[in-house]
């Protein structure tokens, strides 16, 4: 910043001019805020949030083990048929064929009737997927002695018990394939023992006895490992899930805190509405001071009434306290200048700019604003959609231009300083505040001693490295940036502190918006690539200029070199991409002047 600018404009609608004259009426301090559609959770909210993820959760576990039964099920349905049939042509000893024959009825019956239940998750409980599992267990004996305990039989039931051990039901998980394993053990090594007769299609007894017993002692152990590998892919599952489970509700949490957080700053921001300040009571030139509107730390906004036409305008002073400072005094009035020059109803409108008679305060007389600044309308609405964005690009470009041609140069752009003023019978419109920072074109020096100006996720790459010219395209930058943020819901540029955002200003490219935003235009990725370009002549040439490409880029009319500029930006540097290898950048402190 600005100091003075930047504490005005940082804490919202509580230091944006005239502002607050209507929130005591229409948000009481002690009623809760309003939220959009879509809000976050409030703290108290936040708990019940979480246990119901965790109920989501166990019901997701319910869906994916009934979802594989009907799967595994109509498998062994279809087996099954394509065993009934196939027995016609296999032929066998009679009493072990009509076994085969019925314990496939049996199963395909018992399949049938699992697929049937699995259809509602609810309903696919535990004694389901046991009877299941019992009757494919007996059912896999028989046709392991029908075709052969040494045949490729042994194959489908490695499938069916990689299929129950992965249940959530530790019985039918573990029971299951232990009947098998077992179950499979006892009858080959029975028949390879020449106990039980060997009467398969595939007889055992054929191969010598070594191979034959390593068959018996292999299956099984193979069965084992398919259990083992079942359970590791069940416990990985889970374990991701409850990580899941775990980011959700720290994300719920986090929501819950921002939300709190976000009341509390409004409530801050009305604390000081209608109260009486240090100078209430006195005279700016014609104007009376009346109470407070906003109190930052450096900053005070008061209403007041012209003594002589009786309307209201808003006063904006320095605290007392910071009068001693010059070089606040020289930027305070300053400010008065640059937006005394500015016409248009997209500027606020200057009028009077003078000193109080009592102390020598300095003081802006301002029209009054009543209605929320762009920060305001993001924290409760998150983002905006793109019409709403276009209509604020137009207005504000508009106001930008002004600017350009007054020669003055905002170098603070940033949604605080963009206010949505009500304004009675007419249509709202999108005003620019503070310009507290600003410079005028071809000025030699500035009063902030070429300290880097402005907010640091919002200002251009030349301001961010300092010892730059700053033109209108630097505020093309932040405009850019500010468009982002309000189309995205996230700023282009940010970090844990002042230090890394600059680096990400200077060499960063922000996250591709369409990523953020699914459906995004891919024009409007265009026009947001060349307003954010590092290079400052590779940038639009005005804000005019910017705007109507946005609303193009929205129509799908956008000028095809447009296009071709940005597609020539985005191969230099892609979205998310960073010009320097950021393991080999070191970030230094920098003197940001706050």
């Amino acid at each position: 910043m600005g100091d003075l600018g930047d504490s005005t404009a940082r804490t919202g609608p509580a230091l944006q001019e005239g502002e607050e004259a209507t929130l005591p009426r229409a948000h009481p301090v002690d009623a809760p805020v309003p939220l959009s559609v879509g809000r976050l959770p409030t703290a108290d909210e936040a708990p019940d949030l979480a246990a119901s993820v965790t109920q989501s959760s166990e019901l997701a576990l319910r869906r994916q083990d009934a979802a594989r039964a009907r799967g595994f099920a109509r498998l062994v349905i279809v087996l099954c048929s394509a065993g009934l049939v196939s027995q016609y042509f296999l032929g066998g000893v009679p009493w072990l064929r009509i076994a085969f024959g019925v314990a496939l009825v049996a199963l395909g019956a018992v399949a049938l009737r699992t697929w049937w239940v699995a259809r509602s998750p609810i309903d696919y409980a535990p004694p389901v997927a046991r009877v299941f599992g019992s009757v494919a267990v007996g059912t896999s004996l028989i046709v392991a002695w029908y075709l052969g305990v040494l045949s490729p039989a042994p194959m489908l039931v490695v499938l069916g018990v990689s299929f129950f051990a992965m249940s959530d039901d530790r019985v039918t998980a573990f029971g299951v394939p232990a009947l098998a394993a077992g179950g499979y053990a006892l009858l080959s090594a029975l028949i390879a023992g020449g106990i039980l007769p060997d009467e398969g299609l595939m007889p055992a007894l054929s191969v010598d006895a070594t191979p034959r017993f390593a068959a018996v002692l292999l299956v099984p152990v193979v069965m084992g490992l398919a259990v083992w590998q079942a359970r590791v892919t069940r416990r990985a599952t889970l374990d991701a899930l409850d990580r899941a489970v775990a980011a959700m509700r720290e994300m719920r949490t986090r929501e819950a805190q921002l939300e709190e957080a976000n009341r509390d700053l409004d409530f801050l921001m009305r604390m000081a509405a209608g109260r009486a300040g240090p100078y209430t009571g006195l005279m700016a030139g014609k104007y009376a001071i009346r109470h407070l509107i906003a109190r930052g730390a450096m900053g005070e906004v008061y209403a007041a009434t012209d003594t002589d036409g009786g309307g209201d305008a808003a006063i904006k002073l320095l605290q007392s306290g910071m009068l001693r400072d010059e070089q606040l005094v020289a930027r305070f009035l300053r400010e008065g200048e640059a937006v005394s020059k500015l016409e248009g109803p997209n500027v606020v409108a200057i009028y009077e700019v003078g000193t109080i008679g009592a102390n020598g305060a300095p003081y802006i007389a301002m029209e009054l604003l009543r209605g929320h600044d762009l920060g305001w309308h993001l924290r409760q609405r998150g983002a905006l959609p793109l019409d709403e964005v276009v209509a604020l690009a137009d207005q504000v470009a508009r106001a930008l231009e002004a600017a350009r041609k007054a020669g003055i140069v905002h170098r603070d752009l940033k949604p605080q300083n963009l206010f949505y003023a009500q304004q009675n019978a007419a249509a709202p419109l999108w005003k620019i505040l503070d310009f507290g920072v600003s410079r005028l074109a071809g000025s030699s020096g500035t009063l902030t001693m070429d300290l880097i100006v402005g907010t640091p996720g919002y200002m251009s790459p030349e301001q961010a490295a300092g010892g730059k010219e700053v033109t209108h395209r630097s505020d093309i930058f932040s405009f850019g940036a500010v468009l982002y943020r309000a189309l995205t819901g996230q700023p282009p540029f940010s970090g844990p502190d002042t230090p890394q955002i600059l680096y990400q200003v200077v060499y960063r490219s922000p996250a591709r918006p369409s990523q953020l935003v699914p459906g995004l235009p891919a024009d409007v990725e265009i026009v947001l690539a060349i307003a954010l370009a590092k290079d400052p002549s590779e940038r639009f040439a005005s804000a005019l200029e910017m705007a109507e490409a946005l609303r193009a880029a929205a129509k799908g009319t956008l000028d095809p070199s447009f296009r071709v500029h940005a597609q020539t930006l985005l191969a230099a540097l892609p979205w998310g991409h960073s010009s320097y290898d950021e393991s080999e950048v070191e970030i230094i402190e920098v003197s940001t002047g706050h």
